[in-house]
């Protein structure tokens, strides 16, 4: 069994990345309207963060209750998805065009509300946070999408 706390910090790492390559993407910009756009997106990563660090900790509080336990398959599965899918998708932003980045960002976005919702079984109590999070990264998609479609 893998500790729950093991997964989160999966999600932890996914919203400090998302922050740094939406600040980044707020500095190249010129306009003002898409500046703004990814300033907020960052802020939204930074309080995700938050979140996840908080989730974390109430988890490693209650570490012995079986809530705080995932099976071995279910953890190499979310494990291997972060690992294949999103964090090689955000090393490649680093190093692409506007238009590229903006089409890798869809797919880390779409990546990650696959990844949350697949952490939704085992939260436990914290489902409600975890649901308004996958919420608030639908609408980061959304707001690409917009964007991209300009």
């Amino acid at each position: 069994m893998v500790n729950l706390t093991e997964l989160l910090s999966i999600a932890l790492k996914i919203e400090a990345e998302g922050y740094v390559f939406y600040s980044n993407m707020a500095e190249k910009q010129i306009d003002k309207n898409t500046k703004q756009l990814f300033l907020n997106l960052a802020q939204q990563e930074r309080v995700h963060q938050e979140i996840f660090k908080g989730l974390i900790n109430n988890v490693s509080h209650r570490e012995s209750s079986i809530d705080s336990w995932v099976s071995e398959e279910v953890a190499g599965y979310l494990k291997s998805y972060a690992s294949m899918s999103v964090f090689p998708t955000m090393e490649r932003m680093k190093q692409v065009s506007f238009k590229e980045a903006l089409n890798l960002a869809v797919e880390v976005e779409k990546d990650s509300i696959i990844f949350y919702s697949e952490l939704l079984p085992y939260v436990g109590n914290e489902k409600e946070t975890v649901k308004k999070i996958i919420s608030e990264e639908k609408r980061h998609l959304m707001d690409l999408l917009a964007l991209q479609s300009q």
